[in-house]
């Protein structure tokens, strides 16, 4: 049998991470400080518009925030083109890499660390 959700329990977790007081969040989310309490003790549950404004504001999935497993995925959020086109390469490049008989290094991936490389430095 799967143990229900808490959802209560994982807005607190966010909020105490984030370092947040419930009336900081209240703040944040144009709502009272006794609508996150009641939201943090489940004995109300917040409309769709506000859990969409939660998992933004906490940078997390609305799928994490119901629950669910985190998705496997990386966010791109915040970073620029040439920065996200060298993640997306780094990536596909391990894919590729995983699936090889050898785990030597190729020059593919010298020239990718190098492209890192630069793009912090510059």
């Amino acid at each position: 049998m799967k143990i229900p959700f808490d959802f209560g329990a994982s807005l607190k977790e966010l909020r105490k991470q984030k370092g947040y007081t419930q009336k900081r969040l209240a703040e944040v989310l144009n709502v009272s400080e006794t609508t996150i309490s009641k939201y943090e003790s489940n004995i109300a549950a917040p409309p769709f518009d506000t859990v969409r404004a939660i998992a933004a504001w906490f940078n997390v999935s609305i799928d994490e925030l119901a629950g669910n497993e985190p998705p496997l995925t990386l966010s791109l959020h915040g970073l620029n083109d040439n920065q996200a086109e060298i993640v997306k390469a780094l990536v596909a490049l391990y894919n590729e890499k995983n699936n090889a008989p050898t785990n030597i290094p190729e020059r593919t991936q010298y020239e990718l660390l190098g492209r890192i490389v630069e793009s912090i430095v510059i």
